[in-house]
């Protein structure tokens, strides 16, 4: 059998394995898209036009068709892109409509179908569901935001605490202590107050999630060591570097603590700097990474036996020492492709490492980060077909066989996900 023939073999189990998506960005209460901007201008999307040489300002001063009108001659150039390649599948296996390009000549059409499922709950669930095969969907939580009324059998929470410990500030502490109904003028208010937060949420979810700016590093603290620090900072609004690191380090550790005590697992999400002058907005975010920040991490995970961390990666250059550390520490395992990592090649490369340097139930296989239930079937399809290439390779080249294939197709999609968050589909 050759490539081809295996690879659409493969790919047809694997198309119908259910999937559990650890990271994305929906809203669960409106998983449908609000119109056309929504699936087209998807802010990876957005960065290919700009980088391509279309004006972000003037693109940001326009709405609706208007807006299309004067991206349309840069989606020419991004023709060739794995984030075009997702929305071409969206179009065409969603939505009936089967384009090489977004041009003068079918623009229209794009739209009109775009806009005729606008706003339709019920088909965007069915996406999620019965199209992209999600069986769970853990939600991206704010500390200070709440969403009620959620489908709690498909979505389960994660609470994302970077306004707590990178980007700690006054107002952050301030929103912190309105929430909870503690003032945080002393550290034991600030433990009092962290606390109840955690408990807020301890039932809505599976982890907390940080993604620490490269230069950060952690260590533990005492209270004493903060106490003046907090103060200043409540008082002033302002604080030196290294007091803010201790209070950041300070913070991290009681979350980790609250993590150890109520058996929830930690995400890092790792090597994205950001603010960066220039680049692409909302996050103006690059990939970058330092060596010390690693090393420190993983005296973290050996303080903390027992506390599961997943760590998620931007930068490539993060692939090989990240999986040597889920090598080595029990307690570390793998996900995904984040963010400037959602590319065909990169995807292939994550996988690969991934399975010929650990055991297969150490990495977990797809994350969305997606806003809109279009966009989780699009990012799918992509990390779907990459997981078949791979897999083909390793039977094609004897490492594996088909039916190990497949087991390791499940574990890395759903089973690994069910086993490290305690979560069932």
């Amino acid at each position: 059998m050759n490539f081809s023939e295996l690879f659409l073999e493969m790919y047809g189990e694997i198309e119908n394995i259910p999937l559990i998506d650890v990271h994305e960005h929906l809203n669960p209460l409106k998983l449908s898209h609000s119109g056309f901007e929504d699936i087209i201008f998807y802010h990876y999307i957005v960065t290919e036009l700009v980088s391509a040489g279309m004006s972000r300002k003037e693109f940001e001063k326009r709405k609706g068709l208007d807006k299309l009108l004067y991206a349309l001659p840069y989606l020419r150039y991004i023709r060739n892109t794995a984030t075009f390649w997702c929305l071409r599948q969206i179009l065409s296996r969603l939505h009936g409509l089967d384009i090489r390009a977004i041009d003068e000549n079918n623009w229209h059409d794009v739209v009109k179908v775009l806009e005729s499922s606008a706003n339709n709950e019920s088909r965007a669930f069915e996406v999620l569901i019965k199209e992209s095969k999600v069986g769970k969907s853990f939600l991206t939580l704010s500390p200070f935001s709440e969403v009620k009324g959620y489908n709690r059998e498909v979505f389960v929470g994660v609470l994302r605490v970077d306004n707590l410990v990178s980007y700690l500030s006054k107002d952050s502490l301030q929103s912190l202590g309105g929430l909870t109904g503690f003032e945080i003028s002393s550290v034991e208010e600030l433990d009092l107050a962290i606390e109840s937060l955690f408990k807020r949420f301890s039932e809505d979810v599976v982890a907390i999630a940080l993604s620490p700016l490269p230069e950060e590093v952690y260590r533990s603290v005492k209270p004493s060591e903060i106490s003046l620090y907090l103060k200043d900072l409540m008082q002033r609004g302002f604080l030196a570097e290294n007091p803010k690191s201790l209070l950041s380090s300070y913070i991290l550790m009681k979350f980790l603590d609250l993590c150890n005590e109520h058996k929830k697992v930690f995400q890092f999400m790792l090597g994205v700097e950001r603010p960066v002058s220039g680049a692409a907005p909302p996050d103006y975010a690059i990939t970058h990474s330092k060596d010390d920040q690693l090393l420190n991490l993983a005296q973290l995970f050996a303080i903390y036996p027992d506390v599961k961390f997943d760590i998620f990666i931007a930068d490539a250059r993060l692939l090989h020492p990240t999986t040597v550390i889920a090598k080595n520490y029990h307690n570390v395992y793998v996900s995904g492709y984040w963010w400037y990592s959602m590319y065909q090649t990169i995807i292939r490369d994550y996988i690969r490492i991934r399975l010929e340097m650990l055991p297969y139930n150490k990495f977990n296989g797809f994350f969305s980060d997606a806003y809109v239930a279009d966009w989780v079937y699009g990012k799918a399809t992509l990390a779907k077909k990459q997981l078949a290439h791979v897999l083909t390779e390793l039977i094609l080249e004897g490492y594996i066989d088909k039916s190990l294939a497949i087991e390791i197709a499940h574990a890395v999609l759903h089973k690994n996900a069910e086993n490290i968050y305690k979560v069932s589909i």
